[in-house]
Formats: structure tokens, C-alpha cells, sequence
């Protein structure tokens, strides 16, 4: 590494005055001392040692130009505010012998210090904002939230002491200790993270969940809006009565969108390759839409609820001799635009009566002008 090799160390008063003269400008150093050892023992790593002549020679502390540099500067920052402990990265700990010789220099105490293990990218590289999503701003924008992050970062190098995954803030403020934190590297696992958050996110009672929901749908369908639809602005009571839906499902508070917006699309775009089930044709498909809308008509809204649409449209696809499956799938697409949603009877539900006839009768329309 680069070393100073102390040229300007012992200029003498007529010396230093001759390079003023010439326009030079001196800087300030901190005199290290030759050939010794600074010691101290880090709650993380134990018992360290370095010697001085692997710290690059005198250390400027002040610029040419009067303003401070970093080493002087957070010394005489921690020394006036008479920090404790210092926890900071390992990357930090070539760093400590200078803070120990000049916290020695300014008379003050010297802190503990705490170096903790990098977080590491899943190939094991160093965690930076070069080359990895490290604002905890975009975890958050993603839906991902701040209890789930905190715990997720907590874990990182910390163990628990138990086989408890899921801390509050407060658990971890009575659990955490530097003594159970690892030397190693910890990596970044994002699966890890996502599974936490859905952890987290049922745990939340549903008018909270509620509340923090509403904001991405909201954003979810100005996107739609974006596309040209026409949509319903939800409401908080909308999303309370939609959290049975949609809590035990949702990997993200962004993932609302892809599961409910169909719900509030006044006219909802469907493709129609979509509607037709594998294993049927057409014809077969606009039949069975046929048939479950007269099926689903005939209940009536008094008796519109889970319970009775499953009943009588499994009886329809077995009267018929479909495969239920099939027959839902046609029926989930035409109602949602979707292959993939929360639980189909309760979806029709959520619909409302009216409009479930109504998109049915708008998903035939459009297989029969196919």
C-alpha cells in the first residue's frame, strides 16, 4: 500500500518559509509512530493487532486548503459527542489503529469498537450501489415493508440464539447482541426477504393492511388508466372487505394490482385465446359460458355467495361431463381477464352479482365474434 515517507516531516522553520513563499501551501499530519503495535479487542472479532508500520506513514488530517479530512474529523466528532462504541463495517477495521492513536491525541477516551461482517451479494462480492439494490427507498417502492426489512437486515450475520425467525423492532432491541454477531460475510437472500415480508404481511390486521395497500393499487391503476381503461377509484372499506382475498397470497403490498384491479376496470380487456381451456375448442367454450351464466342467474343474488355458486357449478360441469377445472378456468378469464386469481367463487363474490352476468355475457360475445 502507498506509504508516506515523512520528505516533508523535519523541514526546518526556513525551509517550510521558502516553499510559502513559492505558493506551496503546507497540509497538516498526524505524526504516526514508528514500529509499534495498536491493540484493542473488537466485540465482534476479538483481540486485534496492527502494527503502525502497516498504516501508510503520517496521516494528513487537514487539506492544504484549512478543511478537515475524514479520520481527523469523525475522531473529534465522536470525541465531543462521547460516543460509546462504535459499530461499523469490517471494511472499517484497517481504519482503527488511526482512530485509537488520534482519539490518544485529543486526551479523550477511546470508544469500543464493533466491526461487523459485510453484507455480500449471493456470489459472495462485496454489496455495493454500483452494482446492487442497496436503497432501502426501493424495497419499500416494491412493497416491502419496513418490519420485514428490519428483521431481514437483523439477521444478516446475527444469531437469534433460538429458532425464532420473525422479530418486531422491539424484539430485536431486547434480543440483539454484538457477542452473537458472525465474523463471516453475510449474504443478501432476496427469496429470504420476500418470504419474511409475506410473514409480515399476515400478521397485519386487516384495516392496516388495508391502508397500506390502497396507495400501489391506486398506482396500479393509474397504469391502467395510462392504457386507456376506465376504471373505479377503491376505497379503504374496498380493500378491507378484499383482505380474506388476498392476505395469505400476496408476496408484496405491490402484488395488490395483479391480484384485485380487475375488480375495479369498468370494461375489462380479455384475450380471447385465453378463454378457451386446452382441452376444448370454441365452440365448447362459449356453450359452457352459456350455460354458467344461466346456471349463475338462476341462484339469484339472495342466494349469491361461495358456497352455493361451487355447489351449482360443479353440479353443471358434472351434468354435463366437464372437467370442473376446465369449466372454471373459462369462467376465471372471463370474469378477471386472468388464468391466475384469488379463489374463483369468491372472486365472483367480490364481483357483485350483475357484473359477473355482465362480463360473461361479454366474454361470449367475443369468442362468437372470433
Amino acid at each position: 500500500p502507498p506509504h508516506y515517507v515523512g520528505r516533508c516531516a523535519r523541514l526546518s522553520p526556513a525551509e517550510r518559509r521558502a516553499r510559502e513563499r513559492e505558493g506551496r501551501r503546507p497540509v497538516i499530519r498526524f505524526r504516526i509512530p514508528p514500529d509499534e503495535t495498536v491493540a484493542f479487542d473488537d466485540l465482534v472479532r476479538g483481540r486485534v493487532e496492527i502494527a503502525t508500520s502497516a498504516l501508510g506513514g503520517d496521516l494528513v488530517i487537514v487539506r492544504s486548503d484549512g478543511t478537515p479530512l475524514y479520520h481527523f474529523s469523525v475522531c473529534v466528532d465522536d470525541a465531543a459527542m462521547a460516543i460509546s462504541h462504535i459499530i461499523r463495517g469490517e471494511d472499517h477495521l484497517s481504519n482503527t489503529p488511526k482512530h485509537i492513536l488520534l482519539f490518544q491525541a485529543l486526551g479523550a477516551p477511546v470508544p469500543a469498537f464493533a466491526h461487523l461482517p459485510l453484507i455480500l451479494n449471493p456470489d459472495r462480492t462485496k454489496m455495493s450501489k454500483r452494482k446492487s439494490q442497496t436503497a432501502v427507498a426501493d424495497y419499500l417502492a416494491e412493497g416491502f415493508l419496513p418490519e420485514a426489512i428490519v428483521n431481514h437486515l437483523a439477521l444478516l450475520g446475527w444469531a437469534s440464539g433460538g429458532t425464532e425467525e420473525l422479530f418486531s423492532l422491539d424484539e430485536l432491541a431486547r434480543r440483539f447482541a454484538l457477542e452473537r454477531v458472525h465474523q463471516a460475510g453475510a449474504v443478501f437472500d432476496r427469496e429470504r426477504l420476500d418470504w419474511l415480508n409475506g410473514q409480515w404481511i399476515r400478521r397485519l390486521e386487516p384495516e392496516d393492511l388495508a391502508r397500506r395497500l390502497l396507495p400501489f393499487l391506486e398506482a396500479d391503476l393509474d397504469r391502467q388508466v395510462a392504457l386507456g381503461l376506465e376504471v373505479d377509484a377503491p376505497t379503504e372499506a374496498d380493500l378491507i372487505a378484499l383482505v380474506p382475498l388476498v392476505q395469505e397470497r400476496l408476496p408484496t403490498l405491490a402484488a395488490i394490482g395483479s391480484l384485485v384491479d380487475f375488480l375495479f376496470i369498468r370494461e375489462l380487456p380479455v384475450e380471447p385465446s385465453l378463454l378457451i381451456p386446452k382441452r376444448w375448442d370454441r365452440a365448447r367454450t362459449v356453450a359452457a359460458l352459456h350455460a354458467a351464466r344461466q346456471t349463475i342467474a338462476a341462484l339469484g343474488e339472495v342466494s349469491y355467495d361461495p358456497d352455493a355458486l361451487e355447489l351449482a357449478l360443479r353440479g353443471l360441469a358434472e351434468g354435463e361431463g366437464w372437467k370442473a377445472g376446465d369449466l372454471f378456468m373459462a369462467l376465471r378469464v372471463a370474469v378477471t381477464g386472468r388464468t391466475a386469481t384469488p379463489p374463483l367463487f369468491e372472486t365472483l363474490v367480490a364481483l357483485g352479482y350483475e357484473r359477473t352476468l355482465t362480463r360473461l355475457d361479454a366474454a361470449r360475445g367475443l369468442l362468437a365474434d372470433v
